[in-house]
């Protein structure tokens, strides 16, 4: 887990001794007593905070030297068994606990962000015990994500954090400052703080690589003692009060018709609504207010006597919805929670555009005509989203009378029925009424028509390719609906194929009739390539070594890749060397969550393996993944040992914000061997640790196999 201070590369080793240098020193001869005494009066406003609690690392028992003490202490065990005893005294003062894991389990950086932004906690604290060469070094530090401003909140957390877990502890040595931003020690900071919404903190409460520090360690009064440390920290947090900007105009959840309105907050400090002693004033600090709209600071007027915070929007707001922000900080230095409320902007309609995809259907009862309409108001601007638009009909069926708005727009499907008529069809919205007709009789035109899905989650595909002979072509819609019609020369019906693919899937043809005068209904399911396991995974793929054998594996597993569905990112110029600074900085740009494979090719050398494959200590989803790929090779190229290594020091694993591995193939002196067929056993590695279930059933991996020779026929 990328959260150890001193376990990394040598780039930080001036950080440490700097620490070191600035430390402060008291001896200490024998065991302090524990403190933990009483439940102080003031843990009583903790009651109903929403709290998650993150031990960390778990499951990574199987690895010897890995985040112990000097007589083998594991440090999971040590930050789990704080961990319980931190929850039972929360829940006693009627705090709701969240747990990350409650067992020697393995939970990845991202589910545990996820596990607390799902349950809406209030706060996240990850519990650590540091770890460094020099045994004699042993103090408290809690980490914030990114810089100062970017952590406001966050760091209101952490000073209470690391006075509380230093009071408890009284260890020996204490560094100039005991807070730290997590950027000093990875370029995109860790990644349980910076995927984690609510205030964030990872506090290190002792050198688990102290031997006296591990012996304390291993007593549970000792533990239940550093929990209680915690305990008081938090609490005072929360009893010095939360301060809030309140929206009363307009109110929060409500529709409004002006795009330049005025706003009113109201201002709280979070400790005169506990009815304590205070100037009447709320006791917020006036020159640090700010107030953010949709993200973006916006000028305001603040009434210090009514605590009232004005916003004059002079630049129209879009129609939709927005958000209002309000950060105040009271007068013990809290500063608001990330809270954000919000009003819709929805000016009436003037105008309501129909659109069909026809207006004459053929009368049997089989097929349907689209029919679009869109909502603009009196600037002509399309309505807010999800504003409620209706339709009804005179004759036919609706699938649906009630669509809500998308960027001003509803799609509505009206089927024809089996007898000649026509349709009045009126789309109404608020007091806004237009109407269309739709005739239902015998026509000249074919039409083909259908909708396409996906085959095993049932979802209706958007921007499917659909091509008939002759020169017939469409895309499906939002909806994953397509609609063809073509003139036919005779009344004669004519035979054609009809193609349907979309990347990511296999292709689909089917073999259909256009007859004159009716319609051909083609419902699709297509079915996601690998079982949609790549579908929009991030994958990035890198080298070190320049040639030609490495050049033709990543152009092969590119293409492999892209044809499952994955979002393939090449950073590799064949000729162009990047620094290792520029890598990194390449790697983190890219948007989203994913994995960083860097393949590199040397030669065979004798008694060692042919393989190497590397990834973050201790992080067991790349381990896994690794594994994965050298059993395919196993299974396709040559043996290999499934053994991985454990990596402290290599910069693109250590400080990029991906699931970053590398591997080296010991190959280019083996004549055995191709990049087509190392590109292939990467690529079943993969599929196999990203499948739901583990193995590739043989039918899947040979229908991917002969989709993969039709197309480089």
């Amino acid at each position: 887990m990328k959260t150890r201070l001193f376990y990394k590369i040598a780039v930080i080793t001036s950080v440490f001794l700097l620490f070191i240098g600035c430390a402060h020193r008291q001896k200490i001869t024998e065991q302090q007593t524990p403190f933990y005494t009483e439940v102080p009066s003031y843990t009583r406003h903790l009651k109903g905070f929403k709290i998650c609690l993150d031990p960390g690392h778990g499951g990574q028992g199987h690895i010897s030297d890995y985040k112990r003490g000097p007589t083998g202490l594991r440090e999971a065990d040590v930050n789990l068994q704080v961990a319980l005893h931190l929850r039972n005294m929360l829940q006693e003062v009627g705090v709701i606990v969240i747990m990350t894991r409650v067992d020697d389990s393995y939970v990845s950086l991202a589910t545990r962000s996820q596990i607390a932004n799902e349950s809406g906690a209030h706060f996240f604290i990850s519990l650590h015990h540091n770890g460094i060469d020099n045994p004699e070094t042993n103090y408290t530090s809690t980490w914030y994500h990114g810089d100062a401003d970017d952590s406001r909140q966050s760091l209101d957390l952490a000073r209470y954090v690391q006075q509380g877990v230093s009071d408890a502890l009284q260890l020996p040595s204490s560094p100039a400052t005991g807070l730290f931003s997590d950027k000093l020690v990875v370029a995109s900071g860790f990644g349980v703080l910076r995927l984690t919404k609510c205030p964030a903190v990872l506090c290190e409460a002792s050198f688990l690589s102290n031997p006296e520090e591990e012996a304390r360690l291993k007593k549970d009064d000792y533990l239940r003692n550093e929990a209680y440390g915690y305990f008081l920290g938090i609490a005072r947090y929360v009893a010095a009060g939360f301060p809030k900007g309140v929206l009363v105009e307009p109110q929060p959840k409500t529709i409004i018709q002006t795009r330049t309105p005025r706003l009113q907050i109201r201002v709280m400090d979070g400790l005169h609504q506990r009815g304590a002693w205070m100037l009447k004033r709320q006791q917020v600090f006036s020159n640090s207010i700010r107030v953010k709209v949709d993200d973006v600071s916006v000028p305001y007027d603040y009434d210090r006597e009514a605590d009232i915070i004005t916003v004059d929007i002079k630049e129209p707001l879009a129609n939709g919805v927005h958000f209002v922000q309000t950060e105040l900080v009271n007068y013990y230095g809290n500063h608001s929670l990330p809270s954000q409320q919000w009003f819709k902007v929805a000016p009436a309609a003037v105008e309501l555009r129909l659109n069909a995809w026809t207006d004459t259907l053929p009368v049997d009862g089989n097929g349907y005509v689209g029919i679009s309409v869109t909502a603009l108001d009196a600037e002509g601007t399309p309505i807010a989203d999800g504003e409620p638009i209706h339709m009804q009909t005179s004759n036919g069926t609706l699938a649906e009378i009630r669509q809500l708005s998308k960027h001003g727009s509803a799609n509505f499907y009206l089927y024809a029925p089996d007898s000649p008529g026509t349709a009045i069809v009126e789309a109404f919205y608020g007091e806004k009424r237009a109407s269309l007709t739709i005739n239902f009789t015998d026509t000249d035109v074919a039409i083909v028509q259908g909708q396409v899905s996906d085959a095993d989650s049932g979802e209706s595909l958007r921007d499917v390719q659909l091509q008939a002979n002759p020169g017939l072509t469409t895309t499906t819609n939002t909806e994953g609906h397509f609609f063809i019609t073509t003139d036919l020369p005779s009344k004669a019906p004519i035979k054609t194929t009809l193609h349907i693919s979309k990347r990511g899937y296999y292709p689909y043809k089917r073999e259909i009739d256009i007859i004159s005068n009716q319609t051909t209904v083609v419902p699709t399911k297509l079915h996601p390539i690998a079982g949609g396991a790549f579908a929009s995974t991030v994958i990035i793929l890198d080298a070190r070594s320049d040639t030609p054998t490495t050049e033709k594996l990543i152009e092969t597993l590119r293409e492999l890749l892209e044809l499952a569905g994955a979002k393939v990112y090449n950073i590799h110029t064949p000729g162009r060397e990047l620094t290792t600074a520029e890598r990194i900085r390449q790697i983190n740009a890219i948007a989203g969550r994913g994995y960083y494979l860097q393949i590199n090719h040397t030669r065979r050398r004798k008694d060692e393996p042919p393989l190497i494959a590397t990834h973050y200590r201790g992080n067991q989803g790349t381990e896994t993944f690794l594994k994965r790929i050298l059993e395919q090779f196993n299974k396709t190229l040559f043996q290999t040992p499934i053994v991985t290594v454990q990596d402290r020091t290599t910069p693109e694993i250590q400080q990029t914000n991906k699931m970053a591995m590398t591997l080296e193939i010991r190959s280019l002196n083996q004549q055995n061997t191709s990049a087509i067929e190392e590109a292939h056993a990467i690529f079943f590695g993969a599929w196999t640790f990203l499948k739901a279930n583990g193995d590739i059933d043989t039918e899947e991996r040979k229908r991917f196999m002969a989709y993969l020779k039709e197309i480089r026929q």
